[in-house]
């Protein structure tokens, strides 16, 4: 790179040129000596005092931002002193760590000859310019024999450096005479062109704003390479390739403060270490300054500063060293927004997930265009202030996510920030209950109105994808609603989404949603609505395997149900309490009784849903009883029968009768028959949170291998269910199929 005084002369006679002066107009005109301004052309002053430039602006008649650039040209100059490096690298740092496969790619491009020029994007902070300096040292030896040149286009300064100005730095710094420089910009252009053309060398631009600032400095087909950084992608640029640079990965981020540190502070600090790198969000630029605090603190432990960074309201605050802060990095990029992309991005702090679309991001903004709201959601990713995950999602960086959220509390009034919180919350649950209806029984309630449309499926894949992916955001939702009064909607959501939490048991969100279903019905003082509630809550500790909190929940139920007289919350509640008992160490005789008291109460109230789950439990105490016929004899009677009119309950209930038929059938150790009844159906196809389902059904068709004499396909059935049980967490179970595969490997061996 040009030093700093030479680039000062070589910007002042290309201005003076500009416009047309002599030496000699220019010193009268400003009251500068001509020797002075040879001397500062040639390069031999490093930088005259301010009110000398002052006064060669005036004379220039140069505008704001020219005068400014000038100004900062002539203070580094002043700064640097001393003799000037060699314009030939970037500086680099000794603890570069990561990155491989971007240095792997640039250096393939390099050596390939089609392409010659690459953008290096991304967000702030990730280390663009330290990955170009150390690309320009490992490339220039081996590819460019003619050196290096580097010029800083200040893209994120409110001032950026004109391409025609870059131009003169480059041709100085190429070695062109100053006097040989164009004063017409195109033909400085090409005269830059020309050059490159003719030498094997590497130009690095560091701090691109935009394609037209680039575009210029670009070389021909042939000739040098140009390496630009930006924190845009500069997709208008033809002929380029594209790298886009993310955050390290959590080996990197610890390798990265280890380095920095040394060994002697890091030695038994590793798992203080990972957690820094991950308050740090693997952010090079946060990696560094945590580095460096530490460095200059001898004292501090690296566990006592991660201590500081988890407080996120200190965060941001915390990261910085020096002249070196992540807020700042990021207000640079937040400044040169629109109005209107500030705002989404503050708002898009208020998701309580971790990821969003362009519809709930119109909720945010109250904007009636998602088209718009989607092109601003790409122009964000684009400025490196937002990912795109999946195509079509987007989320905020942690440390993003904080600046934001500070940007909303300066800039907005609480007032309208909880107002647009509620907005969205409201939103999300009248969404959810809109999306729940497709999986309830015709005639489920309507969602309440609201001034947002909700979003309205158009089918049960789709309602079934939205709750899905949208999940965290509805779930977060609900304490923000509960906070406002809306209990009456908690509830209609929970009620909303009752049959479609059957098809996916395994997520965590329903004991959520069901407890504050439950604190609303309390706050509304409603029995009924409270009695539903504990018996969901019942079903969420059942199909994890916490039967005593599932019957605790149960007989919770009963009071209210009874209190309400809602024989139906009565009969669930049994239902619950028999399901309890078949997995507790309880007498198989009470199982039988207390099945047998849901299914009376069940036929009273006419809920064939409701017969269908209690006669089926009534079959299954009855095989636990010891009177496997009886219970084969019940299960063989729900056959086909009519579950009712939920979607896809009457296929569910089938397919879960059929397994309890074959349990039956190994209880009375007829395994062939029960062979046969594993293979018509091992789990429901329209249930999507059925793992554990599969695999303990998976775990009892092994043992009916087994005993017909077929060990290789009993250890297959129990890998698969191994398999399951392991990705369902259920260590337990995992470690009880992995005891028998070894069992049975034991016994074929024999």
């Amino acid at each position: 790179m040009p030093s700093d005084a030479t680039a000062f002369g070589a910007v002042l006679r290309s201005l003076r040129r500009a416009a047309r002066l002599t030496l000699e107009e220019l010193s009268h005109a400003s009251g500068v000596s001509v020797r002075a301004l040879g001397d500062m052309e040639r390069g031999r002053s490093r930088g005259p005092q301010r009110r000398t430039v002052d006064a060669l602006a005036a004379a220039l008649e140069l505008d704001v931002e020219q005068r400014q650039r000038l100004q900062r040209l002539a203070d580094a100059g002043r700064e640097r002193g001393g003799t000037a490096a060699p314009p030939y690298l970037l500086r680099t740092v000794a603890d570069f760590t990561g990155r491989e496969q971007e240095l792997a790619d640039l250096a393939a491009l390099a050596r390939g000859g089609r392409t010659r020029a690459v953008v290096l994007f991304g967000p702030g902070g990730q280390g663009k310019t330290t990955l170009a300096a150390q690309a320009a040292r490992e490339l220039a030896a081996e590819h460019f024999p003619d050196g290096c040149v580097s010029v800083q286009l200040h893209g994120m300064s409110d001032t950026p450096l004109p391409a025609a100005e870059a131009l003169v730095l480059l041709l100085t710094a190429l070695g062109l005479p100053p006097d040989r420089i164009p004063v017409d910009p195109t033909a400085r252009e090409a005269v830059y062109r020309a050059t490159l053309s003719t030498r094997r060398v590497l130009v690095v631009l560091d701090d691109a704003a935009d394609e037209a600032q680039a575009r210029p400095l670009l070389p021909d087909a042939e000739g040098g390479f140009v390496l630009v950084t930006s924190r845009r992608p500069l997709t208008g640029l033809e002929g380029v390739r594209r790298i886009r640079l993310g955050a390290l990965s959590g080996r990197e981020s610890a390798t990265l403060l280890e380095r920095i540190l040394g060994t002697p502070r890091t030695d038994g600090q590793s798992a203080a270490i990972d957690r820094l790198a991950q308050l740090c969000g693997h952010l090079p630029l946060a990696l560094r300054i945590v580095g460096n605090r530490l460095s200059s603190r001898p004292a501090w432990t690296p566990a006592r500063l991660a201590d500081q960074l988890a407080d996120e309201e200190r965060r941001l605050g915390t990261l910085v060293a020096g002249d070196l802060a992540v807020r700042g990095a990021l207000a640079l990029s937040y400044r040169q927004l629109t109005a209107p992309r500030r705002l989404l991005l503050r708002r898009l702090a208020l998701l309580p997930g971790h990821d969003t679309g362009p519809h709930l991001a119109a909720v945010l903004t109250g904007a009636d265009d998602q088209f718009a709201v989607q092109d601003a959601l790409d122009l964000l990713v684009e400025r490196g202030l937002l990912e795109e995950t999946t195509p079509g999602r987007y989320a905020l960086h942690d440390l993003v996510r904080l600046f934001a959220r500070e940007q909303l509390r300066a800039e907005e009034e609480p007032s309208v920030v909880e107002a647009t919180a509620l907005r969205m919350a409201d939103w999300l649950l009248r969404s959810a209950s809109a999306a729940g209806r497709w999986f309830e029984a015709p005639g489920a309630p309507e969602p309440w109105p609201g001034d947002t449309p909700a979003f309205a499926p158009v089918s049960a894949e789709e309602a079934e994808d939205w709750l899905g992916t949208e999940r965290a955001h509805w779930t977060g939702a609900l304490p923000l609603m509960s906070e406002a009064g809306r209990y009456a909607e908690i509830l209609h959501t929970a009620r909303t989404l009752y049959w479609f939490s059957d098809r996916w048991d395994a997520w965590p969100e329903w004991r959520t949603l069901f407890s504050y279903g439950l604190r609303s019905a309390t706050a509304l003082g409603d029995p009924a609505a409270e009695a539903h509630q504990l018996n969901c809550l019942a079903w969420t500790y059942a199909v994890r395997g916490a039967y005593e909190q599932a019957e605790e929940h149960a007989r919770r139920a009963l009071e209210p149900a009874t209190q309400a007289g809602d024989t139906g919350q009565q009969a669930w509640a049994w239902a619950y309490i028999a399901g309890a008992c078949l997995n507790l160490d309880r007498p198989a005789a009470e199982a039988v009784r207390v099945a047998e008291d849901a299914v009376r109460l069940f036929e009273v109230t006419g809920d064939r849903a409701g017969l269908a789950v209690s006669r089926r439990l009534l079959g299954s105490a009855l095989r636990e009883a010891g009177r496997a016929e009886e219970a084969l004899a019940v299960h063989r009677g729900l056959l086909g029968r009519d579950a009712g009119n939920v979607p896809g309950f009457q296929e569910y209930a089938q397919a879960i009768l059929r397994y309890q038929m074959a349990l039956d059938l190994l209880a009375l150790r007829r395994w062939s028959d029960a062979v046969e009844a594993f293979r018509a159906g091992i789990a429901p196809v329209t249930h999507g949170g059925t793992v554990r389902f599969k695999a303990r059904a998976l775990t009892s068709f092994a043992t009916a291998l087994e005993h017909c004499g077929d060990l290789a396909g009993a250890r297959a059935r129990l890998a698969e269910a191994h398999l399951l049980f392991s990705a369902a967490g259920d260590t337990a179970a995992a470690e009880r199929t992995a005891a028998e595969l070894e069992r049975l490997a034991a016994a074929q061996a024999g």
